[in-house]
């Protein structure tokens, strides 16, 4: 499913898009539905990162929250240095949710 939205932007953001779309001589609506899905795709991320330090996550659940294999869930834990806390009981849970 597809649908419309109007949004109103700033002229720098603007200036941005139109620069973008000049430079990868794109439509700019190509380049917006590009930029909108990698920054869903970031919200995601910074949310299952926040649930996961928190504690109200697992790995498991985090790495589907943001979208992404949790193997790849794992690397941005490293990349950002987090700790990695990941208990018997952890597993356990993650476990029951792949049936």
């Amino acid at each position: 499913m597809s649908g419309t939205v109007s949004v109103r932007v700033g002229k720098d953001s603007l200036n941005e898009i139109s620069w973008l779309s000049r430079e990868e001589k794109r439509k700019k609506s190509e380049v917006l539905r590009e930029v909108l899905e990698k920054g869903l795709g970031q919200k995601r991320l910074e949310i299952a990162l926040e649930r996961y330090r928190n504690g109200e996550a697992t790995a498991a659940k985090a790495a589907k929250i943001a979208g992404i294999p949790l193997s790849r869930f794992f690397d941005v834990l490293f990349e950002k240095k987090m700790e990695f806390n990941y208990t018997v009981e952890d597993f356990r849970e993650d476990l029951k949710g792949l049936g």
